[in-house]
């Protein structure tokens, strides 16, 4: 498992080159000792932690830094979408007042203008951002203290005059959930006409190409059998509009009518199995897809028990936190702060054929203590290097039991909250 160290100033000076490197290793006491100018060339605290891990290339290090923090700005929605949450939850709803927002900022101001690598403030979680009366204040407190901004929207509130906007503001990316490539699909899960949302990605990439600013837009596909068909048609509407990307997530069951729309049950359960079990392993260069190729590419998937193939190269990890590993957390908008989306609120899950209960957990609240206090708290840097070793029982493997009806514990004996049975860190559910 990867180790931690502190970090502190180094006892020399960085050496005078454009390649900066670690300038002193003490190997008969087991420090790393850094110059100030390579933290600072990487963006690194001194209150950062250090996280060394050796591998078959070597010794890798990175920083466990806060460096994305999802804001859920409201919990209200519009819609009434069948794949949601709040169908199966018992949660408060209302606004993040822009005081709190503005304390939530306030405690990002060490981390702001980063010569390295701009913070993220992404603008989400379970309800619509563009329902709170406030948004456009939001996203400019954001912008004046140089932070990067991401929205994930529906669409349905996105007009040509607030794409102009958004781009004015700097905005860096947004994501439109689309769970549809056609009207059919769209309505099935959205209960709703799709072409406010249609109209809403042309609406950002009009006002991105006038303005000739720099704005990523995507689509968010969550994909479940009723909609899966649909898939193609999507793909290419995102092709004619010359998105930058599309995220294709699997739907978290909340309830029985979407636990019957699951499609990642033999992914799980594969999940369950380090790649190397895998044989043979397939090794493939770049190759044409055409109708020379294509029917033998399709005889390859067929045998894979996943797509992505387990082991494939740029494919989800397994027993991964990505929240751990890129530095991000979650703010609710009552002001409590969660290691994740998935422990922002208690919510049911069907997984591993039987209902579980997640609960929330607390790490902090943004009226009590600055962002970055929170982050480096001594219990929650220990809880975030348990799930870096992610020393949690395969679940999937063998299917679901008592032990795990909620997140409390699990056969191992974990502390709460386990998480062996995580949609997420399995690479089953994407965040965009």
């Amino acid at each position: 498992m990867p180790s931690t160290v502190g970090l502190r100033p180094a006892h020399l000076d960085a050496p005078k080159t454009d390649h900066p490197r670690i300038s002193y290793l003490a190997a008969s006491r087991g420090d790393i000792t850094l110059s100030v100018r390579l933290l600072t060339q990487a963006g690194l605290d001194a209150g950062d932690e250090l996280i060394c891990k050796a591998g078959p290339d070597g010794l890798r290090l990175t920083a466990d830094t806060l460096r994305k923090v999802y804001v859920e700005v409201t919990g209200a929605c519009n819609l009434a979408c069948a794949t949601c949450i709040r169908h199966a939850w018992d949660e408060p709803l209302g606004h993040m007042p822009l005081a709190r927002y503005t304390r939530l900022l306030d405690g990002l101001s060490a981390v702001a203008h980063s010569p390295v690598q701009p913070f993220t403030v992404s603008l989400s979680g379970f309800g619509e951002p563009l329902v709170h009366p406030e948004f456009l204040a939001f996203v400019g407190l954001a912008r004046a203290r140089g932070l990067r901004v991401e929205i994930i929207t529906n669409g349905t509130l996105l007009d040509a005059a607030l794409a102009r906007e958004l781009i004015a503001l700097g905005v860096a990316q947004v994501t439109v959930s689309m769970d549809g490539g056609d009207e059919a699909a769209y309505a099935a899960i959205r209960g709703h006409d799709r072409e406010p949302a249609v109209a809403a990605v042309a609406a950002l990439v009009e006002a991105r190409r006038r303005a000739r600013r720099r704005l990523e837009i995507g689509l968010a596909f969550v994909a479940t059998r009723r909609n899966i068909d649909s898939l193609p048609g999507l793909l290419a509407l995102a092709h004619d509009w010359d998105l930058d990307f599309v995220s294709v997530s699997n739907v978290v069951p909340h309830t029985a009518e979407m636990a019957a729309e699951m499609l990642w049950g033999g992914a799980a359960w594969a999940a369950s199995f380090p790649d190397t079990r895998w044989r043979p392993r397939l090794e493939m260069g770049r190759i044409d897809l055409d109708e020379r190729t294509r029917p033998a590419l399709a005889a390859l998937w067929d045998r894979a028990p996943t797509w992505p193939p387990p082991g494939a190269e740029g494919g989800p990890q397994r027993n991964h936190c990505r929240f751990v590993h890129e530095g991000m957390l979650a703010v609710a908008w009552d002001g409590r702060v969660a290691p994740c989306l998935s422990l922002l609120h208690t919510h049911p899950e069907h997984v591993n054929s039987h209902w579980k209960t997640i609960k929330s957990h607390t790490v902090g609240h943004i009226d009590e203590r600055p962002l970055l206090d929170i982050w480096r708290d001594a219990a929650y840097r220990d809880f975030r290097r348990r799930l870096r070793a992610f020393d949690f029982p395969a679940c999937f493997a063998c299917g679901g039991c008592p032990d795990t009806d909620t997140n409390d514990t699990d056969c191992y004996g974990s502390s709460f909250p386990s998480c062996g049975e995580c949609l997420w860190a399995q690479g089953i559910v994407l965040c965009p």
